[in-house]
């Protein structure tokens, strides 16, 4: 075949490959097949070319890089997901003349992939270094191509690389020039939270968090009072699998109990969170111990000695998860109050309630008219709820004068 005929033939193998699998989920191998006995150096071209024109369309449909990477590893598996991360790096090697937002390069150096090359023949190299044929790998490349071709569009937070900034309409919280003590010294109390085996003390840990939270927001309140305070910006937290609906239902409980607000997106194992750059931080950082947390008391009932097969069904798991949800928000809404109730907070209590009534109003101008409330699907195991609330006891959110 001629060079000409060659690539067009290539192009329409590769378009069989991916509309075939944008339509089922079984391995489009006669397509695969055909490619690998092509010529390489026109293949691998085209292959490269189709991942990082479909990562393209997801930056301008306001996708990130990390929460790329999440979605193919959840949609796919961790061999797409690393193939994703090539191209990503790939796309961003080859943008080197255009401004980069801190916030996305700082996406990009967490990359396991950061240090690869990619300057020539990158998609030949990842194979070799995964010691992969050519079929499989054409196969990932279009499985990669299935997630990413159907991508939502999501609100822009960070601008990508060569996007004006002016795009943005309700933007990601900016990176920090300095270090917040008040932060750091939450984060080193949850950080011991996390590590101790004995549950009474988790939870005075866990409640000394959020204390310091609910007093660095009055602290915050009181300094703001008068003055026009930062507007709200929004964040996206990755949930992991399995039992995201209920892991979802923490980080609302955690965004409510200090003024933010969590809203779910279906079926992408992600979170939108909206609240003051402070708030979204203490939130971040509260729900991720939490999760720690929960997960500790979750492995330590399911040793044998303890309940038996029953804690390691699904129901009980998802059923735990909830109840340790619903009662950490009680717990939390507790100590916001105790806080508040303070005489040295009434002076603040319009500042804040100011700062909660412009989040709401960012997410009804956002998502207004758009957000339905969905059940949390599932056997209800009422003992599996009941433990998740004990354990929620025992997680640490307060421990008078314990310093970090």
């Amino acid at each position: 075949m001629s060079d000409r005929y060659d690539a067009k033939a290539v192009r329409d193998a590769w378009q069989r490959l991916l509309w075939r699998a944008s339509e089922t989920k079984r391995q489009p191998t006669a397509e695969s097949d055909r490619l690998a006995l092509w010529s390489v150096s026109v293949v691998d071209p085209a292959g490269e070319r189709i991942l990082l024109d479909v990562l393209a369309r997801a930056w301008s449909q306001g996708w990130q890089p990390a929460e790329v990477l999440h979605v193919v590893a959840h949609k796919t598996d961790r061999v797409a997901a690393r193939l994703v991360g090539v191209a990503i790096v790939a796309d961003h090697d080859r943008r080197g003349s255009q401004a980069i937002d801190p916030r996305w390069q700082v996406q990009i150096d967490r990359l396991d992939a950061r240090q690869e090359s990619t300057r020539h023949d990158w998609l030949r190299q990842w194979r070799r270094r995964e010691g992969m044929d050519r079929r499989r790998c054409y196969d990932a490349v279009g499985a990669a191509w299935r997630v990413l071709s159907r991508l939502p569009h999501l609100p822009l937070l960070i601008p990508a690389p060569g996007v004006d900034p002016s795009a943005v309409m309700v933007g990601a919280p900016a990176l920090a020039t300095t270090a917040d003590p008040v932060l750091d010294r939450i984060r080193k109390l949850l950080a011991k939270a996390e590590s101790t085996d004995f549950g009474a003390e988790a939870e005075l840990l866990t409640a000394k968090a959020q204390e310091l939270m609910a007093r660095h927001a009055v602290d915050r309140a009181r300094v703001e009072r008068g003055a026009a305070g930062d507007e709200p910006c929004m964040t996206r937290v990755l949930l992991e699998s399995p039992y995201v609906v209920v892991k979802g239902a923490l980080l609302a409980a955690v965004a409510d109990a200090n003024r933010c607000r969590a809203i779910g997106i279906t079926g992408l194992n992600l979170s939108v969170v909206v609240g003051h750059a402070e708030d979204l931080a203490a939130v971040e950082v509260l729900f991720t111990s939490l999760l720690v947390q929960a997960s500790h008391a979750l492995a330590a009932l399911a040793r044998p000695a303890a309940a038996g097969d029953r804690s390691r069904t699904s129901a009980f798991r998802r059923s735990f998860h909830l109840g340790f949800a619903s009662r950490i928000g009680e717990r939390l809404a507790t100590e916001n109050k105790a806080v508040l109730a303070e005489a040295g907070a009434l002076p603040s209590l319009p500042v804040l309630r100011s700062r909660e009534r412009a989040v709401d109003d960012t997410v009804q101008s956002l998502f207004g008219g758009r957000l339905t409330e969905s059940r949390i699907g599932g056997r209800y195991d009422a003992w599996g709820a009941a433990q998740g609330r004990s354990a929620a006891d025992l997680a640490r959110l307060n421990a008078g004068e314990l310093s970090a």
